[in-house]
């Protein structure tokens, strides 16, 4: 039998979870949490052969909280579970280490096979997130290596660098990150502080030169390869 905790903000995700997995006799929840300081507090006494971590609605501190687990228990096994799968989200969540990354728009009926993928030593990608995969090899635009200045970035800035340099609006990566507009624009302020930028442009071409977008073929003088205007 393999034993799983449970990271859900909301108490309605982690019973319809917790029903789900529990129609199955080889997994059982023995341990679940809301917030940071809980999970970590209670990772000190549980060892789990799995954890299914829903990353909604704060990507950015989800994915900080999955970093500080993997510091202290390198060898969890962590499944994020999502309703969004933008590039940005994904990324950053598999680079955090998790071994297995599930779309909620999944049929329920799989994730069992997920858990079970994962326990036993594999990795799993949702569908969806498997054909973009796909998709960024087949365009050459796999994400290079970060730039060392991004250190001086907070992973939420880092997301909202990534996705304004893919073009998106304050409004796009509001919706996207589940923040207010307001405060976008002030993470905008605060990257271009600590990066020493004077204006977007420069943003832009930093975002560029540290890696968080690729440019793929010829452009236009003043514009970067998806098509956001210098």
């Amino acid at each position: 039998m393999y034993s799983i905790f449970l990271v859900a903000s909301f108490r309605l995700v982690r019973e319809a979870v917790r029903a789900l997995i529990e129609r199955h006799k080889d997994f059982q929840i023995i341990g679940e949490a809301e917030d940071r300081p809980h999970i970590l507090q209670l990772l000190t006494s549980l060892h789990p052969d799995l954890i299914l971590f829903d990353l909604d609605p704060d990507y950015a501190a989800a994915i900080e909280t999955i970093k500080a687990i993997l510091r202290d228990r390198p060898g969890s096994r962590i499944i994020a579970l999502s309703m969004r799968v933008d590039d940005a989200v994904v990324e950053s969540a598999v680079r955090a280490g998790v071994r297995g990354f599930v779309a909620k728009g999944e049929p329920s009926g799989d994730l069992a096979e997920v858990l079970r993928t994962v326990a036993q030593g594999g990795a799993y990608l949702s569908p969806h997130v498997a054909a973009q995969l796909m998709g960024w090899v087949k365009n050459r635009e796999l994400k290079r290596a970060p730039n060392p200045a991004l250190d001086v970035l907070t992973e939420r800035e880092v997301l909202v660098l990534r996705l304004l340099a893919e073009g998106r609006t304050n409004k796009e990566v509001a919706s996207s990150l589940n923040l207010g507009v307001e405060t976008v624009r002030s993470y905008r302020k605060s990257m271009m502080r600590k990066l020493k930028l004077r204006n977007m442009a420069a943003l832009m071409r930093f975002a560029v030169s540290a890696g968080l977008i690729v440019i793929t073929g010829p452009t236009e003088p003043g514009t970067f390869g998806n098509g956001t205007s210098a």
